[in-house]
Order: C-alpha cells, then sequence, then structure tokens
C-alpha cells in the first residue's frame, strides 16, 4: 500500500513544541488531527495558519489519511486478525472447529463445503471444504506469508486416516440409498452428521481444510444465471462483470508480486462471497426442521435469480482466489495471467450478445482485452487494475475535454471526490435509515484511498484516444 502524501508544509511526526505560554506541547503527528484536538496544537499543525491554501491542504491531507485508516480496517475486518492466526496450522486440532448444526454440505463449483465457527475465532463463520483425493489438501500457509482479502486463506487442513477411508468406501457401498447433497455431488460426501465436529467428517474418510471464507456461488453460477441480464440490462451486467474482474485481478497482482505464484482462474474455481454471519446461522441452525428443509430442496428448484437477489439486497460479493498448491506449469506466471484474463472476459461475454450499441463497460473490456493480445503492449497488472478502476467511478474523459492540464484536474478530481466519501461515511454511521457499506463501497474506498494520480493520468488519456466515454 502507498504511504501517506508528504507535504512540506505538513508535518507528520514533530518533535515537541513550546508556544507562546511558555509550556511544552507534546509531539503530535498529524495523523492524530481530530476535532477534539486543542486549538493551541491547530497552530503547530497548519505551519501557517494565516494561509488558507495550508489549512485547505491540511484538511485534504487528513481527509485523506482518514480515509486509509477505514480501508485498512475494513481489510482487517475481513482478514483473520489476532493471536489464532499467529499459530502454526498443525498447532490446531479438528475439536477446535464445529460445524452448525443442522447446516448440510453445499456444492460450489467443484468442492463441497460445509459452515464451521470456532471459540478461537470468535463471531465468524468458516469453511470447511471436503477433499476428493488426498493430494488436494493445499500446502500450509506459512505465518510469513501476506494474506489478501481477495485470496483464500487456508487455516489448517487435517489427513483422514486411510483405514478410516477404506471402512467408510465399503460402507458405502452397502448403503446404495446415499443422498447427494445440495446441488450436485456424489453420495462420498457426508451428507448425515450427527456429531456437529470436523471429527465426524475425518470418521468418514475424507481429507479436509478449514478455510476463511465460506462461498456462495462461483463466477461460472453467476455467468449463467444472468443470462438474461445480458439482453435486458447489458450495462448492469458489465459492470458487474468489470467489479468482478477488477477484484480477480487484484488477487492476482498480490499472488504474482508475492512469490510469482497464480492462482485457479477457472470460473468454477473463482468464488464470490458475501457477509455471513455467525448469529443468523446458528438461529438457522437451531430452527432447521423437516418442513424447512423441504422449503430449502423448493429454494433450490426456484434459486433462478438467487445471484441477482443477492446483489440487490447486499450489494456487490467479494471475489476470492483459491492458489495453485503447486508452482505452476506456465513457463512465465505473467503470460499465464494474461491468458487467463483474456479467457475469463471471453467467457463472460457470451455468445448472444450485441455489438450494436456496446456500453461504456463492454468497451472498456474489449479495449483490455485487444491490449493483452497484443504482442507489442505488454500491460502490467496495476494497469489493469487501474483501468477497470477508473471504468467504474472515474474520473471520465468529458471533465478534461476543456481544461489545460490533466495531471491537475486528475488530483482536483480525487480531492472532490475524497471529500464526497468522507461526507458518505458520515451520512451511513450517523443516519440509521442509510444501508451500510457493500463491498463495491469498500473497493472503490481503496481505489480513493491509494490510487496513484499519475497512473490515473496515463489511463485517463489511452481511454480518451480509444473509448467514446460519455
Amino acid at each position: 500500500m502507498l504511504a501517506p502524501i508528504p507535504h512540506p508544509h505538513l508535518p507528520e511526526e514533530t518533535e515537541e513544541f513550546e508556544p507562546g505560554g511558555g509550556s511544552p506541547v507534546p509531539s503530535l503527528s498529524f495523523s492524530q488531527l481530530c476535532f477534539d484536538t486543542p486549538d493551541k496544537y491547530l497552530l503547530h499543525l497548519f505551519s501557517n495558519f494565516d494561509d488558507q491554501s495550508v489549512v485547505s491542504q491540511g484538511i485534504q491531507h487528513r481527509h485523506l489519511l482518514f480515509l486509509r485508516s477505514v480501508a485498512q480496517s475494513v481489510q482487517a475486518g475481513v482478514l483473520l486478525q489476532g493471536d489464532a492466526t499467529g499459530r502454526d496450522v498443525s498447532s490446531y486440532q479438528p475439536q477446535d472447529f464445529q460445524l452448525f448444526e443442522g447446516s448440510g454440505p453445499k456444492q460450489i463449483g467443484d468442492s463441497v463445503y460445509y459452515s464451521l465457527h470456532s471459540p478461537k475465532f470468535p463471531g465468524r463463520v468458516l469453511a470447511l471444504r471436503i477433499h476428493k483425493q488426498t493430494n488436494e489438501v493445499p500446502s500450509a500457509h506459512t505465518k510469513h506469508q501476506v494474506s489478501h482479502i481477495n485470496v483464500q486463506d487456508v487455516i489448517a487442513h487435517f489427513q483422514a486416516d486411510s483405514a478410516l477411508k477404506n471402512e467408510s468406501a465399503a460402507l458405502q457401498t452397502q448403503d446404495s440409498t446415499a443422498a447427494k447433497p445440495p446441488g450436485g455431488g456424489s453420495p462420498e460426501y457426508p451428507t448425515n452428521i450427527n456429531l456437529p465436529t470436523v471429527q465426524s467428517v475425518l470418521q468418514q474418510g475424507h481429507s479436509v481444510s478449514v478455510e476463511r471464507d465460506l462461498p456462495h456461488v462461483t463466477l461460472e453460477d453467476f455467468v449463467q444465471e444472468s443470462s438474461s441480464l445480458q439482453s435486458t440490462d447489458c450495462v448492469v451486467y458489465y459492470r458487474q462483470v468489470c467489479v468482478l474482474l477488477l477484484q480477480i485481478l487484484m488477487g492476482s497482482q498480490h499472488l504474482y508480486h508475492m512469490s510469482a505464484a497464480a492462482a485457479k482462474l477457472r470460473p468454477q474455481e473463482i468464488f464470490l462471497v458475501w457477509p455471513n454471519n455467525d448469529r443468523d446461522k446458528k438461529i438457522e441452525g437451531e430452527h432447521t426442521s423437516k418442513t424447512e428443509r423441504s422449503d430449502r430442496i423448493k429454494e433450490e428448484m426456484e434459486k433462478k435469480d438467487r445471484i441477482q437477489k443477492l446483489w440487490r439486497t447486499q450489494g456487490s460479493p467479494r471475489v476470492v482466489l483459491t492458489p495453485l498448491s503447486s508452482a505452476p506449469s506456465a513457463p512465465h506466471p505473467f503470460t499465464s495471467i494474461k491468458s487467463q484474463i483474456v479467457a475469463l472476459i471471453q467467457y463472460c461475454w457470451g455468445p448472444q450478445d450485441s455489438f450494436t450499441f456496446p456500453s461504456l463497460y463492454q468497451r472498456g473490456l474489449l479495449y483490455l482485452a485487444s491490449l493483452l493480445q497484443n504482442e507489442g503492449s505488454s500491460p502490467q497488472i496495476a494497469d489493469m487494475v487501474t483501468m477497470l478502476q477508473v471504468l467504474l467511478w472515474g474520473p471520465r474523459v468529458p471533465l478534461f475535454s476543456h481544461m489545460g492540464s490533466t495531471s491537475t484536474a486528475v488530483h482536483n478530481w480525487l480531492t472532490i471526490r475524497r471529500a464526497l466519501l468522507v461526507m458518505k461515511l458520515a451520512e451511513r454511521g450517523l443516519i440509521q435509515d442509510q444501508c451500510a457499506l457493500d463491498w463495491e463501497d469498500c473497493v472503490c474506498l481503496q481505489y480513493l484511498s491509494f490510487t496513484d494520480p499519475e497512473t490515473v493520468v496515463s489511463i485517463i488519456n489511452q481511454l480518451g484516444h480509444t473509448l467514446n466515454v460519455d
């Protein structure tokens, strides 16, 4: 992340200061400026209190520091924090995690999941992923690796005893009436667990991993279930695609820069996550009955528009990528990432789209795909991220058509947008009938707080010559 922007008239950390009254003022960081800061400190913090430009720049700088602090707090709320995360994965035991009572297996993409909770991670809903084969269990994350909001974090994994597995297979052979998990799957997965523990799954011969995020659907589900939206409201659909693709790029960028690693960028292995609430899960388990289970089956049959309903009621989902458990086979991970991003754009495009009046987001995706396929141009992942951020939240090219300096205009645009975002956060926090920030708001917050203005200027110049942005 970018460090706070220094300013010659705005000291970040100050030495002890003695005002005219004679009593020394303790060292004060500019980031500590708040409504309760005494007036005698303001004179020191703003350097020249009589200069309106210095005061204005100081307030802008404080807004930026505040937004960055909020963005970091949002990320910390998603990432696993606290002493429990500092432990080695091998130190966890199956009894440290419990299945939610009444919750059954869910087929998400190619994987089967259960919802978990643990006293070591209070208030969080975790995921238990069942592995079809022992060699599918991911390698342990070391404590030196940095987590990312768009990359799945494996907390622990447990191997099934081979004797138990053979015994379980024999029992399953005798039971020809084994049920399939919701959404598909096979009878090999445990569907009726009497003991709400991970151990009860292991005793049926399954290797498992405990993961930070419990997925709701996959990118494949999103594209398939949004096929009608592509024709009825293509602007909404392709804007959603841009929001998802942006997060895919952010997760890929993290993996690539951390260890030149790659993620599984197949549509069925890119997961979409909406907020899970521990309390809601417990209530759901307590009220589970045969009638409600039949209602769930009915709901499964009527989930045609479930993803768009989630998007409308809970806002944008967070994308979670699964890192490859072994080194990528491609000769160069970056080349592999570019080709997979092009494939994802083509996959999301679908066969029935019309090019007669492409929206801004369609034109942007086409332009990005053409850049990645052009051997003469090699945009970095950071450039692709900024391009999608500009497409989603601006600044728009016509804003600069009658201005002299694009660089100055971008800086001023960022100043205005940051001030308006501070107002938005204040409204959401104070007005009760205002809905909470959704995940797209949080991603936009990250953009406005940490973007490099000069990179935005470069992207604006590219888009201005390629897209007729209106």
